[in-house]
């Protein structure tokens, strides 16, 4: 039995998946396979530093630790073959207060980001929220159902009023990781046009067999220059609650306004367990890594088993990285609004609804595969029992 086999339960826990679901779906009664977080416990040595960290029972200010900035250039270097100076860490409260942050320090009111749709939904409310303009370039789908980048519609969109791209890689909700040719080629364009990119790679670890990520700012010094690298331990090891991100920035001028803003709305700090939590995951945690890496793999498998013999109008997108699938609803005979109402009525499970993602999500729903073996297979027989009432 793995240990990711053992069920907890987790509501009444103020838990945003498990408790957050009458505010989101207007039921309370609902499997929740929807936001991004895990239903197992994070790596033995995490906790373990934790409870030490607790039993000391002080709870003041922090200071940075070297050890920390030393455990991130290991771990960058290790998984990714990319090689990173401390100097270049700038530590954040979240990835996507910072990508917010970073689109109010290097682009003006007005001013046009360019997003790749569908994407992660908080990235168009930190376009919209600060008064930038959004640029969509929608990305293609091939037979497979797998992403490609549109590079063609992308440079006929880039205006003079075009300053940045916020970049999802590895892909979410698609599952995409970007090869090293489509990230040249990406490159390429960011350098003609003198685009600034935010590259929020927080999905970076979660990588099937047979694939690797490779930094965007890894392709060359270009891009090691424009580049904000959006990092985190968070995702990776199920470690989202305790607030623990980092930037990486080689530009220094660059990095110093960044730090600079930070300080001066005084979110320059980390709280008690952020740092511990990342060094000891970095350090310590990869066996664990590899283990749920292999546990999602088989609950990917089961899933596309399971959907193809009993619902084969539904697709199975193959996801190359991240915890989440994307599944193809199209020739289910239901409207977006129909299918969502579906879904929390008859199947009474809670998956992120494909058009919050963008327009080109309105065929598809996002299921989260991080969760004990038992409890996808209750939800896949939710959804099999409402598919098969309705005749599908």
């Amino acid at each position: 039995m793995s240990q990711f086999d053992q069920v907890f339960e987790r509501k009444g826990t103020n838990s945003l998946k498990w408790d957050g679901l009458q505010s989101r779906y207007g039921a309370s009664d609902l499997l929740p396979m929807w936001v991004a977080d895990m239903d197992f416990k994070a790596p033995q040595p995490v906790l373990d530093a934790l409870h030490k960290r607790v039993e000391q029972g002080i709870f003041g200010y922090m200071t940075p630790s070297s050890t920390v900035d030393e455990a991130i250039v290991r771990w960058t270097d290790r998984r990714y073959d990319w090689q990173i100076d401390t100097n270049s860490i700038v530590h954040t409260v979240g990835i996507v207060p910072s990508i917010s942050n970073l689109i109010k320090v290097f682009t003006e009111p007005g001013e046009e980001v360019v997003i790749q749709t569908p994407v992660y939904y908080p990235f168009y409310d930190v376009i919209t929220s600060n008064d930038r303009t959004i640029v969509r370039n929608p990305l293609l789908q091939r037979e497979d159902g797998q992403f490609e980048m549109d590079l063609d519609q992308l440079e006929q969109s880039i205006s003079e009023k075009t300053k940045m791209l916020v970049f999802c890689h590895p892909h979410n909700p698609g599952g995409r990781v970007w090869t090293r040719s489509e990230l040249e080629a990406l490159a390429a364009l960011c350098k003609k046009y003198d685009l600034l990119v935010v590259s929020d790679e927080i999905h970076a670890d979660l990588l099937f067999d047979g694939y690797k990520h490779i930094p965007l700012a890894s392709i060359n010094e270009d891009m090691a220059e424009r580049t904000f690298t959006c990092l985190a331990p968070t995702k990776t090891f199920n470690l989202a609650g305790i607030i623990a991100s980092y930037l990486v920035i080689q530009h220094k001028k660059r990095r110093l306004d960044f730090k600079r803003y930070l300080e001066s709305i005084f979110m320059n700090g980390q709280n008690s367990f952020a740092g511990i939590a990342t060094e000891v995951a970095y350090n310590e945690g990869e066996d664990w890594l590899h283990e749920l890496m292999q546990y999602v793999q088989a609950n990917y498998r089961f899933v596309q088993d399971f959907i193809d013999t009993h619902m084969p109008k539904i697709k199975v997108i193959k996801p190359q990285g991240t915890y989440l699938l994307w599944l193809d609803f199209r020739d289910v005979p239901l409207e977006a609004e129909e299918r969502k109402k579906w879904l929390v009525e008859k199947a009474k499970i809670a998956l992120n609804h494909g058009p919050m993602f963008g327009a080109e999500g309105q065929h598809f729903e996002r299921l989260n595969l991080a969760c004990p073996r038992e409890t996808l297979q209750k939800g896949l027989t939710q959804l099999k029992e409402a598919y098969e009432q309705d005749q599908f």
